[in-house]
């Protein structure tokens, strides 16, 4: 009877082992089928699964895209991937409209697949970064911008793209706080130091503000004053009039002067404050020499300028312009955002 005994038992653990490798298959196919899956997902729904919220509760750096296009460009998502690795602590969040603008073009090419891989990589791999996908101009709600938005005067805009940005990102600084960065901004450094502080420009006109770079405590009375100014600067054919000119004119008039010199705390109204940067901290190579990032060579001198910056605006990205590989703007590109210069580069989309 023993030997009927042991080859019952044997049976049994031959079905229970055989039973265990069919279920281990099984879980392994699922897991191929579900990765495959999340390879196809648009851009859209991988947004709603990281809406990760909360996660970090330090620095708020934030970026603002208004288009309504799925994904950004390489050199968007540049900007966005130098923020996240200069701060791996701070929340880096990127707004983007969730409506297209009417006159956008639907054109759909290579680039725009390589650009949404981009954006996912974003997404799924720098923990740091979420994407928001709102109606972003619900954010003027609450503000001295909400009755000039319904009244339909910024749909007067010949601009739409620039003027929605530039109202959305001081109204999102004055409710949240933190750090506003425009998207061609390449990060170099913690930006954790800076508050209540915005950059000028040493190429441009004297006392000139640019917007590209501002960072406020949520509240500041300075802010709430900037909104009222804006809605009697705007111009609709002059892209500017939210922006720069904007800011500039709201700071003389608010901190009451005469002109706004570099590396000064401005004593300001209602008891408050702001830090004028340095050219070098956001512009270092301003707008009047935008095509040094652009050529074959790089002129040790201007890696020079850059040495005390916190980042480097750089300005015509959005242009198509050809980056060379060897150009300061590659460079820059491949210490700061490496893995979406690889992937871009390797396609020949950045």
């Amino acid at each position: 009877m023993r030997l009927p005994e042991a080859i019952s038992k044997r049976k049994i653990q031959w079905r229970f082992l055989l039973a265990l490798i069919i279920l281990t298959v099984g879980v392994m196919a699922l897991l191929l089928i579900s990765s495959q899956h999340d390879e196809k997902t648009k851009p859209e729904s991988i947004t709603s699964l990281h809406e990760r919220v909360g996660k970090f509760n330090g620095l708020n750096i934030f970026f603002i895209e208004t288009s309504g296009r799925s994904c950004l460009t390489a050199r968007q998502a540049c900007g966005v991937e130098s923020a996240a690795r200069a701060n791996p602590h701070a929340s880096v969040t990127l707004y983007m409209e969730k409506t297209p603008i009417a006159n956008l073009s639907s054109f759909k090419s290579d680039k725009d697949e390589v650009n949404c891989a981009i954006t996912q990589f974003l997404l799924r791999r720098i923990e740091n970064v979420r994407i928001l996908r709102h109606n972003l101009l619900d954010h003027l709600e609450g503000t001295p911008l909400w009755e000039f938005y319904r009244s339909g005067l910024l749909n007067k805009s010949t601009a739409p793209l620039v003027h929605r940005s530039d109202a959305i990102r001081v109204a999102l600084l004055w409710k949240n706080g933190g750090i506003y960065l425009d998207l061609d901004c390449i990060v170099m450094r913690p930006l954790d130091s800076l508050n209540n502080t915005v950059g000028t420009v040493r190429d441009f006109i004297p006392n000139w503000i640019e917007n590209g770079a501002m960072a406020f405590n949520a509240g500041h009375p300075f802010l709430h004053f900037l909104m009222k100014s804006m809605v009697l600067a705007f111009r609709p054919d002059n892209y500017l009039s939210l922006g720069p000119s904007a800011v500039t004119e709201a700071i003389l008039d608010f901190c009451d002067r005469d002109d706004l010199p570099a590396n000064t705390l401005l004593l300001c109204s209602r008891n408050s404050s702001l830090f004028i940067q340095p050219p070098d901290s956001f512009y270092a190579i301003g707008s009047g020499r935008a095509d040094v990032f652009y050529q074959q060579t790089t002129d040790l001198a201007d890696w020079n300028k850059l040495k005390h910056s916190f980042l480097s605006h750089i300005y015509d990205s959005g242009s198509g312009r050809p980056v060379p590989p060897t150009s300061l703007y590659a460079q820059l590109a491949k210490d700061y955002c490496p893995c979406t210069y690889r992937t871009s580069e390797s396609n020949g989309s950045f």
